[in-house]
């Protein structure tokens, strides 16, 4: 049954409504449906159809590849037209956190199949699961960039294309994180030549990179009391942010972790924490301190929206009511801390829940703790990784410090 885009646009705003979004997320949607529908006028159109959603959706794509759209204004408008579809197939909306497409739909036929291979073959690397993720992001956008640069033969890779495409990563990330760019380029590479799509591809990656090595930014204990104190418990919102600084600040768990921690993985009667680490799948134990256990737990009592079925311990403040994604809440969480705190990390950088990890390793550095028990707390796999800290403990570093006996400069006085 036909029916016309002002009425489609009348229903799909009650579905919304009745989401209880925040007021400016509705206008957002109304403003996006005005565009879509100011699209179709254009052409005359003025009863709802797939096609026309279609169009729309390339329509926007294309101005957003001339640079005349913003990513978020590409984003918005898309989901809206799919808002529009979804309420004209079954005549309701329901809101999602799942992406709508698959992330290799940005791909062309030629290079689609290629990165499905290489995410099949990553499998059997004996690779973590975030490796695996890291190494196939990487290899979407090299693949979508040599679909740009005009290669259209998988199997006609060159040294040129691959060293063209370092040139162009190297002006897109800093050089710190090169060096994990580049090492996802190899390993595609030799993927590329293990299943015949061109020789000696992998020689055209640089062998090393310069990476420049600062010291972690972290803050004192004040700081960190500043941090926690800055937040205005008298909302849910607040109860929430206090809760998750303080559990981040006293256990070092990282931003995802924190993040997926569900109600089961707390045992109240032995306070403890115990899950799953996202990035090693390894099974962690911690103390459920008294000052966390008490922030959780009112954050529960007196904060947690009620009737929600998600079984995250911490929730979106506003409808829909689901777990918190680590990239970006929690970001703005510790972000909105330091904003209102003044507090500074010592080196200058840094304003995230990676701060707060990085404190609580420092911190139980300079009291004496064992390298290998600072690796268990933060679910290292090995003490290596807990050695990055070192550079913070700016009084044990100095107790290292060599004086010039044997290796005087020339010219100086006895």
């Amino acid at each position: 049954m036909s029916v016309s885009i002002q009425e489609l646009i009348a229903q799909a705003d009650g579905a919304v409504s009745g989401l209880q979004h925040a007021p400016p997320t509705t206008m957002q949607y109304r403003w996006a449906w005005s565009q879509f529908r100011r699209f179709c006028s254009r052409d005359g159109i003025e009863e709802f159809s797939e096609e026309a959603v279609a169009a729309f959706i390339e329509f926007v794509a294309a101005e957003h590849r001339a640079g005349r759209y913003k990513d978020w204004k590409r984003r918005l408008l898309r989901k809206a037209a799919l808002v529009l579809s979804e309420v004209a197939r079954t005549g309701s909306y329901e809101w999602r956190l799942s992406r709508q497409t698959h992330p290799n739909d940005t791909l062309n036929g030629v290079f689609r199949p290629v990165q499905e291979q290489f995410e099949q073959w990553l499998q059997g690397q004996s690779l973590a699961v975030m490796t695996q993720n890291l190494y196939a992001t990487m290899s979407r956008t090299a693949l979508a960039w040599l679909s740009e640069r005009g290669v259209a033969d998988a199997r006609a890779l060159s040294r040129i294309d691959v060293s063209a495409r370092v040139v162009f990563l190297g002006s897109r990330y800093q050089p710190g994180s090169m060096r994990t760019v580049v090492s996802a380029l190899r390993v595609l590479c030799r993927f590329w030549e293990e299943s015949g799509y061109g020789a000696g591809l992998s020689q055209a990656v640089p062998a090393q990179m310069v990476r420049r090595v600062r010291s972690v930014g972290v803050v004192s204990a004040d700081g960190i009391d500043a941090l926690v104190n800055s937040v205005v418990v008298s909302t849910p919102m607040g109860l929430r942010d206090r809760a998750l600084l303080i559990l981040g600040a006293r256990t070092g768990l990282r931003p995802v972790d924190i993040a997926g921690l569900r109600l089961r993985d707390i045992d109240w009667p032995h306070a403890q924490i115990t899950l799953t680490q996202h990035k090693t799948g390894a099974l962690v134990t911690l103390p459920l301190l008294a000052e966390v256990g008490e922030a959780i737990a009112d954050y529960l009592l007196h904060g947690r929206p009620a009737g929600g079925e998600d079984d995250h311990v911490f929730l979106r403040s506003q409808a829909p009511y689901v777990g918190l994604t680590p990239a970006d809440s929690l970001y703005w969480v510790a972000s909105r801390a330091f904003a209102r705190s003044g507090i500074i990390t010592q080196n200058g950088t840094g304003r995230g829940f990676r701060v707060l990890r990085a404190t609580f390793a420092t911190r139980l550095l300079a009291d004496g703790t064992p390298l290998p028990v600072i690796s268990g707390a933060l679910g290292h796999r090995s003490i290596t990784s807990a050695k990055h800290y070192l550079s913070a403990d700016e009084i044990h570093m100095r107790a290292c410090c060599l004086d010039f006996v044997g290796i005087e400069p020339k010219g100086t006085r006895s």
